[in-house]
């Protein structure tokens, strides 16, 4: 009976402590890159960048993104069209992509002043370290983006920046057709001209797709070039017009005007005639397609870490969530700024204020950073984003630990994939608490409305560009300068949110397991909808302040030995008890795992203790019977 007794306790505390340890964050590591190696672009990072972009004798087209940017998840796919589309130029330009989400990066992304996402930048053969590219600006889909490449690729001739090798896409200027094989190499078989618009990219894109096809030699004509238009008796725009080595011409009648198209007449006509390009396009289109078991890998990691998230209840509200969204914004947007004067400057001090007030610290000394870092700036008037870097460290390395759980540690707002949630859940929900925080503030003089703050950071320093308009625009419309502090506040962000859940449903950054909904949904709070359908703000209110306030906030996925090194910490260097130290944030799910880790553990050393004496009296009786026997 003792030993079932015994086998009983020992599988308590093992199930006690499986359960704690389960309760441990899932970190998620670097985002999930956006690109792999099928996606034809070449994959940067902050080791190989420069070895591999600078004194090149191709010119690159890089993106910077961030992988849980919104429009960056949105561009992706126009992004690997493109490159796949101009996959046989890879020997003119190379598309590459830079992901800044992963901390490594970061330092690069600054020196190259990417303050938006996606930003696109060209750098020309044999750049120098010193050119920062050149930034493609206003091109947001496909087309334009291969019409903008093109201009630069043209310009780059024109400018004698272009490799030799370059096939010549400027337009051909000449108007004697009798000149035109003069320095012409002895294995060019045919000369094609190709007639059109001015503004037409379409000769230019062809020209590019067939240039290693090494028996013939390709120009764009302008109509603008109206002697030679007129000579080669061309009439309609676009036109093909073929010459063989006695100059004796070939008109091809285009009648489906496309690049795919006129690609295909132009291949014809030289089987046709002989030529063999077979061999050479099947060379030049083959592609390297990678078989990795990281697809393999990640979704049984994947599996894994949903199947702890299956016990994570996504409504309540999770501190390392909070200090995770805080650690980003904070190591990977602010600090990403070349300089910060100004607007952004005030912007900074706005959100320092906010964040020193009303951040709910779980760690004391985390209070004590905000609060330094604030006074930092506060008599600031500009400083850099790597000075600002530096201020964090420094801080950081004096005042540590500072965090409750490793860097970008997610649960209520961890997603199905890591490019998923994240960052911009937990930015709105360290949004949504401070709002909270502010309404049940007894004193908010001297502090900036949380909202303001908010939009000033949106403003200023949130990566996602296009997400950064929307919710300004957003913010105009729905006034947000004149929502009160308090309840007004609290309220105008949960219909703001909703409005971006609502335009957000069903798009590509959607993640599918964890849908945009209008939210409190009725699962989580039944009196919030009338039975109408109509909001009671009342409740919601009520909702709003019982899950975002701090004495709600669950401390699931904490390193309990940083907070135990940190009490010991301060309590020493400051002289006083750690009495003084009481808002743990302790869930009662806590408390009670250690009440009953206390009982088990006790329970197993009186089982043991009396298990030996009695083992050992019961030594000494027989061994004095056997002596008196």
């Amino acid at each position: 009976m003792s030993r079932k007794l015994l086998e009983v306790l020992i599988l308590a505390l093992f199930f006690i402590t499986t359960a704690r340890s389960n309760a441990i964050g899932i970190k998620d590591e670097d985002a999930q890159s956006l690109y792999n190696a099928t996606d034809q672009v070449v994959i940067l990072d902050v080791y190989n960048f420069k070895s591999q972009v600078y004194n090149s004798d191709k010119a690159w087209l890089v993106e910077f993104y961030n992988s849980w940017c919104g429009f960056c998840h949105r561009f992706a796919p126009i992004w690997k069209s493109l490159a796949k589309s101009v996959h046989d130029w890879n020997d003119i330009v190379t598309l590459a992509v830079i992901d800044c989400a992963n901390d490594d990066n970061n330092p690069m992304c600054r020196e190259y002043e990417i303050m938006k996402y996606p930003t696109i930048k060209f750098f020309s053969v044999n750049s120098k370290e010193e050119n920062l590219g050149l930034e493609f600006t206003s091109h947001k889909d496909e087309l334009s983006l291969t019409q903008g490449l093109i201009q630069q690729l043209e310009k780059e001739q024109q400018e004698q920046r272009g490799a030799s090798t370059w096939p010549n896409i400027v337009p051909y200027r000449g108007t004697d057709l009798d000149v035109l094989w003069h320095g012409t190499p002895d294995d060019i078989k045919y000369q094609i001209l190709i007639f059109e618009e001015p503004e037409s990219y379409l000769g230019a894109q062809v020209i590019l797709d067939l240039h290693k096809l090494d028996s013939i030699l390709m120009r764009r004509v302008s109509s603008e070039n109206e002697l030679l238009s007129v000579s080669s008796k061309i009439m309609k725009f676009p036109s093909l017009l073929i010459f063989d080595r006695k100059n004796d011409p070939t008109v091809l009648k285009i009648n489906t005007i496309s690049r795919d198209n006129v690609k295909e007449m132009i291949i014809q006509f030289l089987k046709t005639n002989g030529v063999d390009v077979r061999k050479k396009l099947q060379k030049s289109m083959e592609k390297v397609e990678e078989k990795s078991t990281q697809p393999f890998l990640q979704h049984h990691e994947n599996n894994k870490q949903n199947s702890i998230l299956e016990k994570v209840t996504k409504d309540e509200l999770y501190q390392v969530d909070l200090e995770s969204a805080l650690r980003y914004s904070l190591n990977n947007e602010i600090s990403l700024s070349s300089v910060i004067s100004g607007e952004k400057m005030n912007a900074l001090k706005a959100y320092l204020n906010v964040l020193a007030n009303y951040f709910p610290v779980y760690l004391p000394k985390t209070k004590t950073y905000l609060e330094i870092l604030y006074k930092n700036v506060e008599s600031t008037n500009n400083i850099t984003g790597k000075e600002f870097k530096k201020l964090l460290r420094e801080k950081e390395s004096e005042l540590t630990p500072i965090y409750s759980a490793p860097p970008k540690t997610w649960i209520g707002c961890k997603g199905s994939k890591p490019n998923f949630r994240g960052y911009p859940c937990g930015l709105w929900t360290m949004f949504h608490t401070l709002t909270v925080a502010e309404k049940n503030s007894e004193n908010t003089d001297n502090v900036p409305s949380v909202l303001s703050a908010m939009h000033g950071y949106i403003k200023n320093f949130f990566g996602c560009a296009d997400c950064s308009e929307h919710f300004q625009t957003m913010a105009k419309n729905r006034k947000i300068f004149e929502a009160n502090k308090g309840g007004e506040s609290v309220l105008w962000l949960w219909q703001a949110h909703n409005e971006v859940n609502e335009r957000l449903a069903g798009d590509l950054t959607e993640d599918p397991e964890n849908k945009k909904i209008q939210y409190p949904s009725k699962n989580n709070c039944v009196k919030c909808k009338s039975q109408g359908g109509d909001w009671d703000e009342i409740e919601v209110m009520r909702y709003l302040e019982s899950k975002y306030s701090k004495f709600n906030i669950n401390s699931q996925g904490i390193d309990s030995e940083l907070f135990t090194r940190d009490i010991s910490s301060s309590a020493t260097n400051s002289g006083v008890s750690h009495s003084k130290f009481i808002d743990w944030n302790f869930t009662i799910f806590d408390m009670s795992i250690c009440v009953v880790l206390y009982v088990v553990s006790a329970s197993i050393l009186v089982f043991v203790f009396a298990k030996f004496a009695f083992k050992r009296s019961y030594r000494k009786r027989i061994t004095m019977h056997n002596l008196l026997g």
